[in-house]
Formats: structure tokens, C-alpha cells, sequence
């Protein structure tokens, strides 16, 4: 995942093989080739960034921003420039490489959906969250906006996560106060509760 995270798709098994001190022979004699290796990497990447981050309790807002600051210094540390070749379409990529877009987008797609719910529930919402919710979810949460702010705007994990953090507790909070007003969400446009 190191060398992954650092050097992208483009790492190489001998560089695998270093950093894991193992022989490359080994590394290709258990994944059978490169594309494997990368599909098993990726996985892992994918694992380790969706473990368990903090117990949501009852300060929803505290958990938020323990949970953004921890998926964005995930996203720097452990995805890192592997997220760019996850990210990116290959026209000519392999049969395990399209595989590694497929499990790409299944984990972001769960993870979100759990995390907006849980966010959701415990705040006190009823049904499942707004989908403009889970499109801020997903928006604030990405590797994208990590990578994005990191690069173009000299952001550390940590600064990245207090301002998404902060929008995400915005429009939380807004829906939920919506929802139980019965007033027109914002998030989605529609009109809770209205005749």
C-alpha cells in the first residue's frame, strides 16, 4: 500500500518487494502479475480506509469532525496518488483493472450511503437522508477533494477537514430542521410535509 499510495498503478514489483523484503520472484509467484498485485492493493487500500474511524456517541458534531479529519488524512496517507489512477478511465485497461474500478466504486458508494445514515439517525432524522445529503457526503468526504485542496490550495488533512467538517454540520443540521419544520428542503428541493 506504500509504495501504491506513493507511486501509484506505476509501482513496480520490484519496488513492492523492497519495501515488503521479500524477493520479487515472490511477489509474482503469489499474485501472478502485476494487475493482480494492484487489484489486491487496491482492495486492501479500500479495507483500511473504511475501517471503523470513532464511535459516533451522542455528539454528532464531534464525531463529524473525528470522521473527516481521519478519511482525509486516510485519503492523503494510505490512497495518495493511487487515487489518481483509480480515478481515471483506461479505455485499454485489463480485465483486473476494470475490476479495480468496480470495487473502487462499490466501496465508495457503500461507505457513504453508511455514513450519511448513521450521521442522519443519530441527529434525528426519520426515513433516509435527503439525497443531496449523501451527494455532500460524498463530495466532502472524497479523495478528490483531498487530493484537489492538497495540491491547488497548500491544505493539510487536517485544515481540509475542519472546513468539511463544518459544511457537512451546515446542511446536517439544515435538514434535519427542515425535515422536522416540514418546510421545503433545501438539499433536495422538494417540499416536506406540504400539501
Amino acid at each position: 500500500m506504500k509504495v501504491v499510495a506513493r507511486r501509484g498503478f506505476n509501482a513496480t514489483l520490484d519496488e513492492v518487494a523492497q519495501v515488503s523484503g521479500v524477493s520479487p520472484r515472490t511477489i509474482f509467484r503469489h499474485y501472478g502479475s502485476h494487475d493482480r498485485l494492484i487489484l489486491a492493493t487496491v482492495k486492501d487500500i479500500f479495507d483500511e480506509c473504511g475501517r471503523p474511524a470513532n464511535d459516533l456517541g451522542d455528539d454528532v458534531d464531534g464525531w463529524l469532525e473525528g470522521l473527516a479529519l481521519t478519511i482525509h488524512t486516510r485519503n492523503a496517507e494510505i490512497l495518495g496518488y493511487a487515487f489518481w489512477d483509480t480515478h481515471a478511465p483506461h479505455s485499454d485497461s485489463s480485465e483486473v483493472l476494470s475490476e479495480v474500478h468496480t470495487v473502487r466504486r462499490d466501496s465508495r458508494v457503500r461507505g457513504v450511503q453508511y455514513l450519511t445514515r448513521l450521521a442522519w439517525r443519530a441527529a434525528g432524522g426519520e426515513g433516509a437522508p435527503p439525497e443531496g445529503l449523501v451527494s455532500a457526503f460524498a463530495l466532502h468526504f472524497s479523495a478528490f477533494t483531498t487530493q484537489a485542496l492538497m495540491v491547488d490550495f497548500n491544505q493539510t488533512p487536517a485544515q481540509i477537514a475542519v472546513l468539511c467538517a463544518d459544511i457537512l454540520k451546515m446542511l446536517l443540521w439544515r435538514a434535519i430542521t427542515e425535515q422536522l419544520s416540514g418546510s421545503r428542503d433545501v438539499l433536495t428541493g422538494d417540499h416536506v410535509g406540504e400539501d
